[in-house]
């Protein structure tokens, strides 16, 4: 839990230091000496690769892809690509690249208006690039321990129980914390323009709505994938998820401990996860690589990476309904969805 917490105390100096070398030269060339060294970094890993991973094509392929990137993403002509690519992505699975089409919503006179006021990813700033260095190295790390063969038998980890204080330290301060840094707050950005950007504001009536309406879709998503999995991996895959999930969140006491985990859960984890993946990094990198980024980071599911998969799909939907409306109201959906499923598995009545 230390080493973790570490690590966002660590990527969090480097968020802030990315927004401040926007306007110190200097210090834009000492990110990327880091990032360069982190590539260096790289090649010695893959020039003394482990005999045990040598043979394993899946972190072969990991550690060279990971280091071609790190390299690559320090060329502007690259970084200009990416931001193409991920706009376009992003048009297409936000519905917005539709919208033209339709004579009523007119309003852009050429397709390069149209995705420069659409722009995801801004090849320019400093902040993005090393956004996009962060996230690499991480979705590397995260795939590296994931095991592509679990498709064809997933297996869950020895469930241990989730103590409160790792919700507080990872996932209610941790991701936060992250999610603020990599907003430039005091540095480009006064909080109050860090909440905006981060997409905390004051739902609407009608947005509270829609996140309690998020609650209900995500149980009936939970329901259609236990039967799809039912379906492919029987009855067996099922009993161990809600075993494992029984176990992590178990609370000694009864009713009144399993409400506070509960809680503690909806508000950490909840508002945590949203803050960073559809508050911080949606906006720079769109809605599917925030998307599989959530999937990825939930590392329990590494040797059964369907359900990797399932977060990935329903945290799309999520993205989307972010994009049309802010992050308070997928808040609302994933707090509430998140404290009613914990209470039921702390209970356990």
């Amino acid at each position: 839990m230390f080493f973790d917490f570490l690590l966002v105390i660590i990527v969090s100096a480097l968020g802030l230091a990315a927004h401040a070398a926007s306007t110190r030269r200097w210090l834009e060339w000492v990110l990327r000496i880091i990032i360069g060294v982190s590539f260096l970094i790289q090649v010695l890993l893959c020039l003394n690769v482990p005999a045990e991973l040598l043979f394993n094509p899946w972190v072969a392929w990991i550690l060279l892809t990971s280091c071609a990137a790190t390299l690559l993403l320090l060329f502007m002509p690259v970084r200009k690509l990416i931001s193409l690519v991920l706009t376009a992505f992003d048009l297409v699975i936000s519905g917005q690249f539709f919208v033209p089409l339709l004579p009523m919503f007119r309003k852009l006179t050429t397709i390069k208006e149209f995705l420069q006021a659409r722009t995801i990813f801004n090849p320019a700033s400093i902040p993005h690039m090393v956004a996009l260095y962060i996230f690499v190295i991480t979705a590397a790390c995260l795939l590296a321990s994931t095991d592509p063969g679990g498709f064809n038998l997933p297996a869950l980890p020895f469930a241990i129980p989730m103590p409160i204080s790792q919700l507080i330290s990872y996932n209610g301060v941790g991701l936060i914390l992250l999610s603020f840094c990599g907003a430039g707050i005091f540095v480009s950005r006064k909080p109050r323009e860090v909440l905006a950007r981060l997409g905390w504001v004051k739902p609407t009536l009608g947005q509270v709505g829609i996140g309690i309406g998020l609650i209900f879709f995500s149980f009936a998503y939970d329901a259609l994938w236990a039967l799809y999995t039912h379906q492919l991996f029987g009855q067996d895959l099922a009993s161990k998820l809600s075993y494992y999930n029984a176990g992590t969140f178990a609370a000694a006491g009864g009713f009144a401990p399993s409400v506070v985990l509960a809680l503690m859960t909806a508000l950490c984890a909840g508002v945590g996860e949203e803050t960073l993946i559809r508050g911080a990094l949606q906006p720079v990198f769109g809605i599917l690589p925030a998307a599989l980024m959530h999937g990825m980071l939930h590392g329990q599911f590494a040797h059964a990476p369907i359900f990797i998969i399932q977060v990935a799909l329903w945290s799309v939907f999520m993205g989307i309904v972010r994009r049309y409306t802010n992050t308070t109201t997928t808040i609302i959906g994933h707090a509430g969805f998140n404290f009613v499923t914990t209470f039921l598995f702390a209970f356990n009545p």
